[in-house]
C-alpha cells in the first residue's frame, strides 16, 4: 500500500509540475524593446503602453524609459515582452504642475489642503501635467501602432515631434 501511495503522490506531482503551463491561457510574452526621443532627444521617465488591438485583444504591456530612453515591456514579469499581436500604444510621461509643488511660505496648509482635496476628489491627475504632447498618452489619437511578432527582433524607436 505504501508503495502505491508513494507512485501516486509522485504521478500528481509530475502532472501538475507539466501540465499546468502558467495557468494564464496566453502564449508566451515576445521580448520587446525600444527607446523614445522628443525632438531627438531621449525621453527618461515615460511609461510606454501596448494596449491590445482588435477584437478578443489579449494583454497590455508597459515600460518605463530610463535615462538614455531604452525601454523594455512588461506584461506577465519584469521585461518578459509583449503577447504576439496587434498593438495601440501610448506614451506619457507625468510630473508634478509646479503650482501644486511649491509651498506658500505664509500659508504651508493650503498647498496640503488642495492636495487632499484633490486626492479625495480622484483628481490627483489635475495635480500633474503630460511632459509630452498629450496626443500621444491617447491611444486613439497618438497614431501609433506596432505589431509584436513570435521569433523575431520586436525593436521599436519612437522619435516624438
Amino acid at each position: 500500500m505504501k508503495r502505491c501511495s508513494s507512485f501516486m503522490s509522485v504521478a500528481v506531482l509530475a502532472c501538475a509540475m507539466v501540465g499546468c503551463g502558467g495557468g494564464s491561457g496566453f502564449p508566451d510574452p515576445a521580448p520587446v524593446e525600444g527607446s523614445v526621443s522628443y525632438k531627438g532627444k531621449p525621453v527618461e521617465g515615460a511609461t510606454v503602453t501596448f494596449l491590445a488591438a482588435g477584437d478578443g485583444a489579449g494583454r497590455s504591456a508597459s515600460g518605463t524609459t530610463d535615462a538614455s530612453g531604452k525601454f523594455q515591456l512588461t506584461t506577465f514579469s519584469t521585461n518578459d515582452g509583449a503577447l504576439p499581436g496587434e498593438y495601440n500604444v501610448t506614451i506619457a510621461k507625468s510630473e508634478p504642475k509646479a503650482d501644486m509643488g511649491e509651498v506658500d511660505a505664509e500659508n504651508p496648509g493650503e498647498s496640503y489642503e488642495q492636495m487632499m482635496a484633490a486626492a479625495s476628489s480622484g483628481s490627483m491627475a489635475a495635480m500633474e501635467k503630460n511632459s509630452l504632447p498629450e496626443k500621444y498618452s491617447d491611444a486613439s489619437q497618438s497614431g501609433l501602432k506596432r505589431s509584436v511578432v513570435e521569433g523575431q527582433e520586436n525593436k521599436f524607436d519612437f522619435d516624438l515631434e
